[in-house]
């Protein structure tokens, strides 16, 4: 700047910009999934294949059901965790 001149106001589209460009790589929304494969990464619901198991275990005198939910990745057919 010159001697006795005033800086000019910053209009808003500048700092839409600026913004737009260097924005902070943690304040960016990153898509969060419901399961987790270790192979593929993050998975949707439809990319799970969900199998009931139904076992049952002796307790005394009588059996008891146990049901177990194995999530399988349907691109690879590795185990899926829930992060839900």
């Amino acid at each position: 700047m010159g001697k006795g001149s005033k800086q000019r106001p910053t209009a808003q589209t500048f700092w839409d910009n600026w913004d737009a460009v260097f924005r902070d790589k943690e304040e960016a929304e990153e898509k969060t999934y419901e399961y987790d494969c270790y192979k593929c990464g993050g998975l949707d619901e439809a990319d799970v294949f969900e199998e009931i198991e139904v076992n049952h275990e002796p307790m005394g005198d009588t059996t008891v059901p146990r049901t177990m939910i194995i999530l399988t990745c349907e691109r690879c057919g590795r185990e899926v965790d829930y992060t839900g």
